[in-house]
């Protein structure tokens, strides 16, 4: 196991068996972290490849890796995004971090009634920046080698008019409402499932018309549990309970998801 771990920003430069780090993770390995000559790095490009190696030179401006044997790890091929209505605060950071742990492919931030709807312009922009750094962070700290893909936020009615449902699809929304059948329930009995979308709203909960449009876009409507959860924590929990299905784990009947569909993380 690697004693540290890196991201491979674009401006990190690979040359045969020698890596070198970009001046901001060569400043962190370094100053922060205090690595030394010798110690074990693992490098994580975000995209499947994992470079471990050693530190050759111990610079924080730039540190030089001599690299092992480069691993390529498949991403699930059941690709599970989650389409997160922006809460108020800081609320965001703390999901982008727990979604990335648990292992979805995508995030699709989106504008609703009672969510933050203030962030315009440059400010948007920084959110969005300061999200991705969140991103690589989890990444890091977890050594997971797909970063998730993080899409400029829309409103939820333009998401929906420009993604129509496609086959093999599953589109799940945490709801609220009566007549929400359990998560579990859902999910058990599945056929073949090549995507999953789950839809969270905010801490207000989505609108009538917002449920409206999300019925309509084939979303269904499902019961988390008998408490009434945060969005963060609704978030957390059917994100993991659907990659609990996708990896075949105990909820249900898993084994109705494909076998390819749960995702198994082969090292090639």
């Amino acid at each position: 196991m690697a004693g540290y771990r890196a991201f491979l920003f674009p401006e990190a430069i690979v040359e045969g068996d020698s890596l070198r780090l970009d001046p901001r993770e060569s400043h962190h390995l370094i100053r922060v972290l205090r690595a030394k000559v010798g110690d074990s790095v693992e490098v994580l490009d975000g995209r499947g490849s994992v470079y471990p190696g050693r530190i050759t030179l111990a610079d924080s401006k730039q540190v030089v890796l001599d690299l092992g044997v480069v691993r390529r790890v498949a991403p699930p091929s059941c690709r599970v995004t989650l389409l997160q209505s922006i809460p108020k605060g800081k609320t965001m950071d703390l999901i982008l971090r727990m979604a990335t742990e648990i292992g979805a492919s995508s995030v699709q931030p989106v504008f609703t009634r009672h969510g933050e709807v203030q962030i315009r312009g440059e400010r948007l922009h920084s959110k969005v920046e300061k999200w991705g750094s969140t991103l690589i962070e989890a990444c890091k700290q977890c050594g997971l080698p797909h970063l998730p893909d993080l899409s400029m936020p829309v409103s939820l009615d333009a998401w929906l008019a420009g993604h129509s449902v496609s086959g093999g699809e599953l589109r799940l929304v945490a709801s609220l409402e009566g007549g929400s059948r359990p998560l579990c329930e859902v999910l058990a009995g599945k056929g073949e499932v090549q995507a999953v979308v789950v839809a969270v709203g905010p801490e207000g909960d989505f609108s009538e018309k917002e449920y409206a449009a999300l019925r309509e876009a084939g979303f269904q409507s499902v019961r988390l549990g008998a408490n009434v959860l945060r969005s963060e924590t609704a978030a957390a929990y059917i994100l993991s309970v659907v990659d609990q299905f996708r990896v075949g784990a105990e909820c249900g009947e898993a084994g109705q998801f494909s076998a390819e569909a749960r995702g198994r993380r082969v090292v090639q």
